[in-house]
């Protein structure tokens, strides 16, 4: 009798942690993927300063042809420059990213995460867009992402950034 007392006694306190580790890393994937669908709006905005605030002071970039960035806040004020650039060139024009087949794994008992996706962007240029400015938007690259989050404060912040095109675009047509 003892020994069955004792063996649903641990039974339930494996269960009962088990549930709470579990529970813990439901509320940190989605908190995750709450950052990234922030991160997709703030690319779509061109809003790079309130991007930046979703990534610590020293966070990496790493990707395209821009090779490693260190200096975070010279890496956002990059983006932010392109972004403005694009705006100038094509007022009006719409963006949309979208984060597909999300992974989230976590690591150092559940304070640092890697998600990796595939990023796919697309555009919408105004109708009235006069056709050699339609000309400079070409097929665009869907590329993989890889994040390295880290939880602090209780809240979770980008540290690392990896992007990888998946492809080239096609050649143009002569």
């Amino acid at each position: 009798m003892r020994t069955t007392v004792l063996f649903v006694v641990v039974l339930l306190a494996v269960f009962l942690t088990t549930d709470a580790v579990y529970s813990q890393n439901v509320a940190d994937t989605d908190a995750i993927n709450k950052l990234i669908d922030q991160y997709s709006a703030f690319e779509d905005a061109g809003d790079m300063v309130s991007q930046a605030k979703l990534m610590t002071n020293d966070r990496v970039w790493i990707g395209g042809v821009a090779g490693r960035r260190t200096n975070q806040s010279m890496n956002m004020e990059i983006q932010q420059a392109g972004f403005d650039e694009a705006k100038k060139l094509a007022p009006g024009v719409k963006w949309f990213a979208d984060a597909r087949d999300r992974l989230i794994k976590f690591y150092g008992n559940g304070s640092v995460a890697v998600s990796s996706f595939y990023w796919y962007t697309s555009y919408i240029l105004p109708a009235d867009m006069p056709q050699e400015k339609r000309d400079q938007f070409g097929p665009l690259r869907p590329a993989a992402i890889t994040l390295v989050l880290e939880k602090k404060g209780g809240n979770w912040k980008i540290v690392h950034t990896h992007t990888s095109p998946l492809g080239f675009p096609p050649p143009a047509n002569n």
